[in-house]
């Protein structure tokens, strides 16, 4: 037999080694699949309540009337509520009595003004909602505000916008909380029948006899004597 001949044929006796007996069996034989693992028991929410194993599911939902309550006790206690559909004597052409002095307006101002949260933006808007009626773009300027605060005396700044509109906040603030009229509003109900002056200006001079001085009480009335 030739040398060659001899060499192949010695060559095709030789057993494969492991490497290549792992190659065959690579491309004849396919790679049988991972073992899946067993899946997991799930429990429905109704079955882990009862069992007590879902605290969450099991806790029982707030009632809804505790949250109504405290919704309507957090909108009373709002210093600067919604009043507009609250009527009063005159609404309807702006004309509501007035029964308190611009001195006693400025210190329910000042009183509000010094809660948390209140802006003096947001009390412009609020005492031109509860004055004006509904869809009025009417609007107070905050330097309207702070000349009327400027001011002293029980007359001073009786014709502002701000005291006419401040006065009805309050009015209907305090008709809303049910609250009743104070000492001073009942004797300004009987100095001024028909309500405090707002349209002509109070406080400007008059003319007295030389033996005559003129001056104005806490009522904003003018008196001679």
């Amino acid at each position: 037999m030739p040398p060659k001949k001899a060499a192949a044929a010695a060559a095709a006796s030789v057993p494969l080694g492991e490497t290549d007996a792992n190659r065959v069996v690579g491309h004849n034989k396919a790679a049988e699949p991972a073992e899946k693992p067993a899946s997991k028991s799930r429990k429905r929410k109704s079955d882990a309540a009862a069992d007590g194993g879902d605290d969450d599911a099991a806790a029982a939902p707030a009632p809804k009337k505790q949250a109504t309550k405290k919704k309507a006790a957090e909108k009373k206690n709002d210093p600067l509520p919604d009043l507009s559909g609250i009527e009063l004597h005159g609404d309807d052409d702006m004309n509501v009595p007035v029964f308190d002095t611009c001195d006693t307006v400025r210190t329910k101002i000042r009183a509000i003004l010094k809660k948390e949260g209140v802006t003096k933006a947001a009390f412009l808007r609020a005492i031109v909602k509860a004055a004006y009626r509904a869809g009025s773009d009417h609007k107070i300027a905050p330097n309207l505000l702070t000349n009327f605060m400027n001011k002293k005396g029980p007359v001073a700044g009786n014709t502002s916008t701000v005291f006419y509109a401040a006065y009805v906040f309050f009015e209907k603030l305090r008709v809303r909380d049910r609250k009743p009229k104070g000492k001073k509003r009942e004797e300004m109900e009987d100095e001024w029948p028909t309500g405090f002056e707002t349209k002509e200006l109070l406080g400007g001079p008059i003319l007295v006899h030389a033996s005559e001085k003129a001056y104005i009480n806490q009522y904003g009335k003018t008196h001679v004597y």
